[in-house]
């Protein structure tokens, strides 16, 4: 799959945005992790799977649409979370989010479905399988 570039990338967010292809509903309230949330351990390898599955949307993408090799990650996402996300900041005014909250911003926006369950063996694992990203990405200077 092409990598989706940087530049490209929030063009694409502002473009969902617009034509009302996001779900359904505030995506803010729903990527903000609930009352008492404590997050599980997941499985990294059920995670990869799920990050290559456009079942998971509902309009054909992945996460690996956009993040194939490390595609459209910005240069903040090599520090530790919660941190200011660009794009959880334009779409929805976040100051900062945790992994999983970007996530579900992830499902919800660009992938343009329900954000999955916060208790969910999905979630726990495109976290975990997303923190693996994590360790070896290298932002470009």
């Amino acid at each position: 799959m092409a990598k989706l570039s940087k530049t490209l990338a929030p063009a694409l967010f502002a473009l969902l945005a617009a034509t009302g292809a996001f779900a359904a509903g505030d995506p803010g309230a729903s990527i903000t992790r609930p009352a008492g949330y404590k997050p599980q351990a997941g499985d990294a390898a059920l995670g990869e799977k799920l990050f290559n599955d456009t079942k998971l949307s509902t309009n054909g993408m992945s996460c690996a649409s956009c993040h194939a090799n490390h595609g459209a990650f910005q240069a903040s996402f090599a520090k530790p979370y919660p941190h200011t996300v660009a794009m959880a900041k334009e779409q929805l005014g976040r100051k900062t989010v945790h992994l999983d909250e970007m996530v579900q911003g992830c499902m919800v926006m660009p992938m343009a479905a329900k954000p999955l369950p916060w208790d969910s063996k999905e979630l726990a694992a495109l976290t975990a399988y997303t923190a693996s990203l994590q360790k070896t990405f290298k932002p470009s200077r």
